[in-house]
């Protein structure tokens, strides 16, 4: 197939850890043969350059014949609709339907009844807008466990305490870094040689380095949709402490040495010194449990969801003609 993928979160020079999940898809489906050109919408920098990018999804798809359009994000969604001849998926991924912002709650659940698919991340996400199921999934190639003497060498971290990690925009509320930050401080003020690690932009190659080197990975969020970060952390078999946002409970269901709890600072720093022994274990089987994940799984989902949207997208179309010539 030549699929054209538009997203608002993509890696570049200027963010190089940016939707870095979306990446792995563009790059497992090039794997598998298909043909995948990708508009990168930096909306960060300018809201014109969604308008900008609607012309470019104008002028590559009147240019040339794609099978499918693939969006990513509700936002994305509209200048992907400027589409010429080729059907339209989107995936929501999280903020675009959980998210405080209201308006854009608004135009995501607008959008997403003019796409011929719909894909959430999780069920949860589902019961808001209807949707295929389809978590993203993590390239095991890439997220694989090092040494962790060797990983905080490399990143040059201290050998002799615990580290929390922490893989997220501090600037993003909703990520709660108030609460990472006063949970490990917790943990300080009982004697627990800890120490917060924060982590964001880092390209997506480097960031098996730095879930290696830590001690436990902390996600604390209001809300998530699937948060990669969980898989990733596992693939490379570190514990996991999280808040139950998204698919969280069923990403952590039966792995010894994660753990769910409320968010409060007192319960998340209790239930880090838990898991700490874990990550030094060779009985963490948090890798074992990502098999069910693995990208290559999720992307022949998605070209299942390609395959069915081509088939009646191109019967739809035979039947116009059929009406038109009668």
């Amino acid at each position: 197939m030549r699929i054209l993928c538009v997203t608002n979160m993509y890696p570049s020079p200027h963010r190089p850890g940016s939707g870095a999940f979306v990446c792995q898809q563009v790059e497992q489906l090039r794997r598998f043969g298909h043909t995948v050109d990708v508009i990168n919408i930096l909306g960060f920098q300018s809201k014109m350059n969604y308008l900008r990018c609607s012309l470019d999804v104008m002028r590559m798809t009147s240019a040339g014949a794609y099978d499918i359009v693939h969006a990513h994000y509700g936002y994305s969604a509209y200048p992907a609709m400027f589409r010429s001849q080729a059907p339209l998926v989107i995936t929501l991924h999280g903020t675009d339907v959980l998210g405080k912002n209201i308006f854009e709650r608004l135009c995501t659940r607008v959008v997403s009844h003019f796409a011929d698919a719909v894909i959430v991340v999780s069920e949860g996400m589902r019961r808001r807008i209807p949707g295929v199921v389809i978590p993203c999934g993590v390239d095991l190639g890439v997220f694989k466990p090092y040494d962790r003497d060797k990983a905080r060498a490399r990143l040059g971290w201290p050998k002799d305490r615990y580290i929390v990690l922490f893989p997220f925009d501090p600037a993003r509320p909703e990520k709660r870094y108030d609460l990472a930050r006063a949970s490990v401080e917790r943990l300080v003020q009982e004697d627990v040689d800890a120490e917060l690690m924060t982590v964001v932009n880092v390209p997506n190659g480097e960031m098996p380095w730095c879930y290696s080197a830590a001690d436990a990975l902390l996600l604390c969020s209001d809300y998530e949709g699937s948060p990669t970060s969980i898989k990733e952390a596992l693939a490379c078999n570190r514990p996991v402490v999280a808040t139950e946002v998204g698919d969280v409970g069923e990403l952590l269901s039966g792995i010894a040495g994660t753990r769910i709890c409320p968010q409060d600072a007192g319960t998340i720093a209790r239930n880090l010194r838990e898991v700490f022994d874990w990550s030094r274990s060779s009985e963490f089987r948090g890798r074992a449990a990502m098999a069910r994940y693995d990208q290559a799984l999720t992307v022949e989902k998605i070209v299942g969801v390609y395959a069915d949207v081509l088939s009646n997208f191109r019967a739809r179309t035979v039947g116009k003609r059929l009406l038109r010539s009668g």
